[in-house]
């Protein structure tokens, strides 16, 4: 199957790793989307520098998986839910033939990520009818062209959605649970550190190392359900449907 993830930031992607490295393990393909350019994500750096930086490390983490990458281009910190990112959000999910999406909780922290969670959940919706036409015209067509080939064709059923744990609170109720084996682990953890821009920024503002507080979590996680460390998820039921068998791979 085809696992898309369509996040707001590059770096997003960083509570699913473990359950993408299982994923990939089992012969699955993946694909990352990003609605923002990352334009505001160093804080002490020209806009345009960080921009590069940012796709720059996007793009590693893609590589390690194998995976097609697109940025949308959006400004960073002023998504909006409009016709444009709906039509951006419907071509990359076409185009990606995606069988499985994975994007942000509804009620997120950041005002980036709960536009992006709306407008994939709206967008998806109509992924399967031929009533809504892909724009040939979209930024996703424009940043896609060199790497995945634009594809109009609706596709046969609506993807299965799956929100991510944004972490504790947010009114978040996991219902589905992945366990990472120590490698998954410790895999996860390099991969979060190619994003090295972001952990310096972290690492300034918080005196933390984040990859430490997602192995935590993580942990944290597993240790509620007597298992190892845990990624957990929820599915979108706008279907009225829970994706059975489930999509992710469960326990080890």
């Amino acid at each position: 199957m085809k696992y898309v993830c369509v996040f707001a930031h590059q770096d997003d992607e960083m509570r699913c790793l473990g359950t993408l490295l299982r994923l990939r393990e089992a012969g699955h393909e993946i694909a990352f989307v990003t609605v923002t350019k990352g334009d505001k994500g160093l804080p002490y750096v020209l806009e345009a520098d960080a921009v590069g930086v940012r796709d720059e490390e996007m793009r590693s983490v893609a590589a390690a998986f194998d995976a097609e990458y697109v940025c949308l281009g959006r400004e960073d910190g002023y998504t909006y839910d409009d016709p444009g990112l709906r039509r951006d959000l419907l071509a990359a999910i076409r185009s990606t033939r995606a069988d499985v999406l994975i994007t942000h909780w509804t009620t997120d922290y950041n005002a980036d990520h709960v536009v992006t969670a709306k407008a994939v959940t709206d967008a998806a919706l109509f992924a399967n009818l031929a009533s809504f036409p892909t724009d040939p015209t979209t930024a996703f067509a424009t940043a896609a062209s060199a790497e995945i080939a634009m594809d109009a064709a609706p596709l046969g059923a609506v993807p299965r959605i799956w929100y991510v744990d944004p972490g504790a609170g947010y009114g978040f109720e996991a219902t589905h649970f992945v366990e990472l084996s120590p490698g998954h682990a410790s895999r996860k953890a390099e991969l979060i550190r190619y994003h090295r821009s972001q952990m310096d920024v972290i690492r300034q503002l918080s005196g933390t190392d984040y990859a430490d507080q997602l192995a935590d979590l993580d942990r944290l996680t597993g240790n509620r359900l007597m298992a190892g460390p845990t990624e957990a998820f929820r599915p979108c039921l706008a279907e009225r449907r829970i994706p059975w068998p489930s999509d992710l791979p469960g326990r080890l």
